[in-house]
């Protein structure tokens, strides 16, 4: 709602349309003075704020405590009481993924570095690692450029047995936990060798297209991150973290299309387009849901609170409750037969998530 004055003119400044009243029944633009005071634009910006905050926190109660209503809502045609279901998809998704990437860090949760008791156990390992790669630079057929960065290494664990004798506190400043984890296995180095290499094989013992793509993504991933398997998990990882947010929205659709399949003889009460609808709100809600145990699971680490854990089981527990009764509002079945294609969807997403995760994280892999 404008506090600006009418036009006293008709037409309207927007499309040039002759206005009958106060609004455009054409493009809906109000016809009010364009000019404004400063504080008229103030009014203007905190009604527009306070308005979407409005609808924001009606529609969220409304999507966590009555599982169904707002999609049932909405193919009704009752819709300008609450938020679009897209908005509200990218408002909590684009929160949700913010807090989680805040939260959730690669460095974290995969943590290759080694920890030892006793500085004992330290020289034992180091004397291990000594071993084995002296015995990797005698095979004939490892790459020059290996070997020289495995004498490096040598030398490198030599000078941290000279040290121990005299200095055994400042274990983290070795040179062991410096070293790059090698993969001893390959008898290459560069695509080039490779190549090399294959084309001295006779044609039944070369590796077809797929093996020789792998390899080849491999040594290109080996080359840029010095051949560290640990710097490259990790950046994939990374990568593969962040590629949850387009992983989910490919997702949607193709939960879309499992709740028609399961609900094919219904198809004349719901299109393709109003199981998306009840996807989105579906998944709107589990953002929230995971949100909240997320922090309940940050406020124990914390704040040493045990009894959050009830707290965190009963919000599982909804949560699983939210998704059959969603499904039984919405599509107005028996709950007999609403418990089985409950069942049957969660059977299924379970196997359509591991082939996305697996696709993703190869892409991931082919783009790291």
């Amino acid at each position: 709602m404008s506090h600006r004055p009418e036009r006293k003119e008709k037409d309207c400044l927007n499309c040039g349309t002759t206005v009958q009243g106060k609004y455009c029944h054409f493009c809906g633009q109000e016809n009010a003075v364009p000019k404004e005071t400063f504080w008229q634009l103030l009014t203007h910006f905190v009604y527009d704020l306070t308005h979407f905050d409005g609808n924001f926190f009606s529609t969220i109660k409304y999507l966590l405590f009555k599982p169904g209503y707002l999609s049932t809502e909405y193919i009704k045609g009752r819709r300008m009481r609450y938020l679009n279901p897209i908005r509200m998809y990218i408002f909590t998704s684009a929160f949700f993924f913010l807090f989680f990437f805040s939260v959730v860090r690669t460095d974290e949760t995969i943590n290759f570095k080694q920890t030892f008791d006793t500085p004992a156990e330290v020289k034992e390992d180091i004397a291990k690692k000594k071993r084995g790669l002296q015995i990797a630079i005698k095979n004939e057929q490892m790459p020059p450029s290996v070997i020289k960065v495995l004498s490096d290494q040598i030398k490198q664990l030599e000078e941290d047995e000279e040290r121990l004798k005299t200095d055994s506190t400042k274990l983290e400043d070795l040179n062991y936990f410096k070293i790059n984890n090698i993969d001893l296995d390959e008898k290459y180095s560069t695509i080039k060798e490779y190549d090399s290499l294959q084309n001295t094989l006779p044609l039944k013992e070369r590796d077809n297209w797929l093996e020789r793509s792998v390899k080849h993504r491999k040594l290109i991933l080996s080359e840029k991150y010095g051949r560290d398997s640990r710097v490259i998990l990790n950046k994939l990882f990374d990568k593969f973290m962040h590629s949850f947010p387009q992983m989910l929205f490919v997702s949607l659709p193709v939960m879309a299309l499992l709740l028609m399949l399961l609900y094919i003889r219904r198809r004349k009460n719901f299109y393709y387009v109003d199981h998306i609808i009840y996807s989105v709100h579906l998944y709107c809600a589990m953002f929230i849901f995971i949100f909240i145990l997320m922090c309940l699971s940050r406020m124990k680490e914390l704040a040493y609170m045990g009894w959050l854990s009830f707290i965190s089981a009963g919000v599982i527990i909804y949560l699983i409750w939210y998704i059959y009764k969603s499904m039984r509002n919405f599509y107005k079945q028996p709950r007999a037969k609403t418990i089985v294609k409950f069942l049957l969807l969660l059977f299924i997403s379970f196997f359509v998530m591991m082939f996305l995760f697996l696709a993703f994280f190869l892409l991931s892999a082919y783009t790291l």
